[in-house]
């Protein structure tokens, strides 16, 4: 399957695009980079809900602090920390499990581990 997402400069503001729906990325303030980690713990958070829904489970106040490091030389993250908390009554083994589900079924941190192939093509006389 494969997702389009569109982002444009209009107005000295970028414009995000997917699905129909649109979001103004210069006004939220954050960076790119910003963008990414959020991703990551939303992703994280997604897989975690469907999971323990779907297994009767029942956590509250779930909280995702995504940290990325830096690099020292290369303009990249060389270490992304997700830390994760919640209030439940599941013992160790099923947390261990929520939190392994959490980090295999997020497709966002699988795409971070597998390096995808990135392609930049430069379109010459496409309209708008």
């Amino acid at each position: 399957m494969e997702k389009k997402a569109v982002v444009k400069l209009s107005d000295h503001n970028f414009i995000g695009e997917i699905n129909g729906k649109t979001l103004n990325l210069t006004e939220t303030g954050m960076r790119a980079m910003d963008i990414m980690l959020i991703s990551v713990g939303y992703c994280f958070g997604l897989t975690v809900e469907a999971y323990v829904n779907h297994k009767g489970y029942k956590i509250e106040d779930l909280t995702i602090n995504v940290t990325g490091k830096k690099h020292e030389t290369e303009n990249r993250y060389d270490r992304i920390t997700i830390e994760v908390s919640f209030r439940s009554d599941l013992d160790k083994d099923i947390i261990d499990r929520i939190m392994t589900i959490g980090k295999r079924g997020c497709t966002v941190s699988n795409t971070i581990l597998k390096t995808p192939e990135i392609e930049a093509v430069y379109l010459e006389n496409v309209s708008n």
